[in-house]
């Protein structure tokens, strides 16, 4: 540890030792000690004396810096010195209220899984960790066999986690940025055709998750989008629809919400005749089934779309689940349930929709991340700007 320091001071006529303070960020700080001298000819000596004795009871341990701290430099300074997984914990319980459910749990998964199991054995604290170690995480994790994709959102925890020490002044930068950020591998959708959408249609339009396949399929509605729709989202006068609620699975069970992630998905789209068709048909069998089922007839989800024969919301895995069972009963490509997302954008590429206007059907945020996706559907696009081509140099 380096020599703490000091020099001489004169304030309202009188001397003062002025101490040089480490800090758990790097930093200095001074601390003031009255001398009982006054600042007059004949006394600089004494003064100097005086500031010698107190230094040399400073670096022989006499003074405990921690008494020369104030309260939030010393919960500062027991961050810095706390274990990594340990500030991981208080960290992450501390923002739990700041964050959604199902984001505060994945952090969780993240934290008590693969992070806990590396730097365990490392022992680290807060203040010795670095980028050499956060590499080496990084590589545990390709090891494992984990997907660039992956690697971003544990550096995204990380980050977060991190930056935030930066920003209470527990570290004076923040480690993850010392690291090289996971490389994500390029994604290419898989997806279905017009004709082979139609086909599914055709074949699964008596299956009970019929109705959240043709809103898939001919929205683009993310899973969660599909199952949070109402009907009071359904206007059968105007022929609209809008994307304004969804549903997750959480580990703490199926949850509800009346807000979307982002600005952008929430829109209303046009209401389509075969779609208006096929809903109004869904709805009144609904009718019929809470006649039918009278009591047994859940209560709680009468406005959504998606509900099973007792009126319960589908489960997302479910429909995910049975999405599966049913291509491979009816012998059909493998997709994932979100690829019927991919599969709107690729009919509607080869009908000659323009990008931004695809953005804004599938809600997103910007036009980068459309393009980013689907630039390999974009087969009518480069067909035309071929065919310019040919035609301007014959």
């Amino acid at each position: 540890m380096k020599r703490i320091t000091g020099r001489l001071a004169e304030d309202k006529g009188k001397y003062y030792a002025v101490i040089n303070l480490p800090t758990v960020d790097g930093k200095r700080k001074t601390k003031w000690h009255t001398l009982n001298l006054e600042a007059k000819k004949g006394n600089k000596k004494e003064a100097q004396y005086r500031l010698n004795q107190i230094l040399d009871k400073y670096n022989a341990g006499d003074v405990h810096l921690a008494e020369t701290m104030t309260h939030a430099e010393r919960e500062r300074n027991r961050l810095a010195n706390t274990k990594m997984l340990d500030y991981l914990d208080e960290w992450l319980e501390g923002h739990q209220h700041d964050i959604e459910r199902e984001t505060y749990h994945q952090y969780k998964r993240y934290i008590d899984g693969r992070i806990r199991e590396f730097f365990t054995p490392l022992d680290l604290t807060v203040k010795d960790l670095s980028g050499d170690e956060i590499n080496e995480f990084y590589t545990y994790l390709r090891n494992a066999g984990l997907k660039g994709s992956t690697g971003q959102r544990y550096h995204g925890v990380l980050h977060k986690a991190f930056k935030d020490a930066v920003k209470r002044r527990i570290i004076p930068s923040n480690p993850v940025d010392q690291a090289n950020r996971p490389r994500k591998e390029q994604f290419i959708a898989a997806y279905y055709n017009a004709e082979e959408v139609k086909q599914l249609l055709e074949l699964v339009k008596d299956d009970e998750i019929y109705i959240p396949i043709l809103l898939a399929a001919y929205y683009g509605l993310r899973r969660s989008e599909v199952i949070g729709l109402k009907w009071s989202a359904i206007d059968f006068t105007e022929n609209t629809l809008t994307v304004r609620h969804t549903v997750h699975s959480t580990e703490e069970g199926i949850v509800a919400k009346d807000r979307l992630k982002t600005k952008s998905s929430y829109r209303t789209l046009t209401l389509e005749p075969f779609v208006r068709g096929e809903l109004l048909k869904h709805r009144e069998k609904q009718e019929q089934m809470k006649k039918v089922m009278r009591s047994a007839y859940s209560k709680e989800y009468t406005d959504y779309v998606c509900v099973d024969a007792l009126g319960k919301l589908y489960d997302p895995d479910f429909v995910t689940g049975h999405f599966g069972q049913l291509l491979k009963k009816h012998n059909l490509k493998k997709i994932r349930f979100h690829d019927l997302r991919h599969s709107c954008a690729s009919v509607l590429l080869a009908q000659g929709v323009p990008m931004k206007q695809i953005q804004e059907w599938l809600g997103h945020s910007d036009m980068s991340t459309t393009a980013n996706i689907y630039s390999h559907l974009d087969a009518v696009t480069k067909a035309d700007t071929g065919a310019a081509m040919s035609k301007a140099l014959g």
